[in-house]
């Protein structure tokens, strides 16, 4: 007979981790999105500005940002989106789609997609998550 323990620790951290994928593929497609270099670029989030960014360099001002708007209580607006022509067609608005609708699920807030990129990604990846808090007005 097997002893089935409680994950803890590290563990216990892949728990929370892999509940926000559908599959392991798709976690594992995650891990392999990467900007250039092979790293994973890293999304800020400026709450005043009420934008996510990802910074193209460290010596530079040029970013990918990710706008929206708080319209109502408990309510947020996904509505633009917007990569530095040179930098498209890497997986950066990808990066930012994910960061912001996993926003909206850890502040657990309906969210409205005006942005036609943020719509095809919820499409692309109909996470129970992300579909129960859609709403379209």
């Amino acid at each position: 007979m097997a002893i089935v323990r409680p994950l803890v620790g590290r563990a216990a951290d892949w728990r929370g981790i892999l509940r926000r994928f559908s599959t392991v593929e798709a976690f594992a497609a995650s891990l392999m999105a990467s900007g250039e270099g092979g790293a994973m670029p890293v999304v800020g989030h400026d709450k005043l500005k009420k934008e996510f960014y990802i910074k193209m360099d460290k010596n530079s001002t040029e970013k990918a940002i990710l706008q929206y708007d708080m319209y109502r209580k408990g309510y947020v607006d996904f509505y633009h989106t917007l990569v530095p022509e040179a930098y498209r067609g890497k997986g950066l608005a990808k990066h930012l789609a994910k960061a912001a609708l996993d926003y909206a699920v850890d502040e657990d807030l309906k969210m409205r997609l005006s942005c036609t990129y943020l719509q095809k990604y919820a499409k692309d990846n109909p996470l129970p998550q992300y579909q129960e808090r859609i709403v379209t007005s």
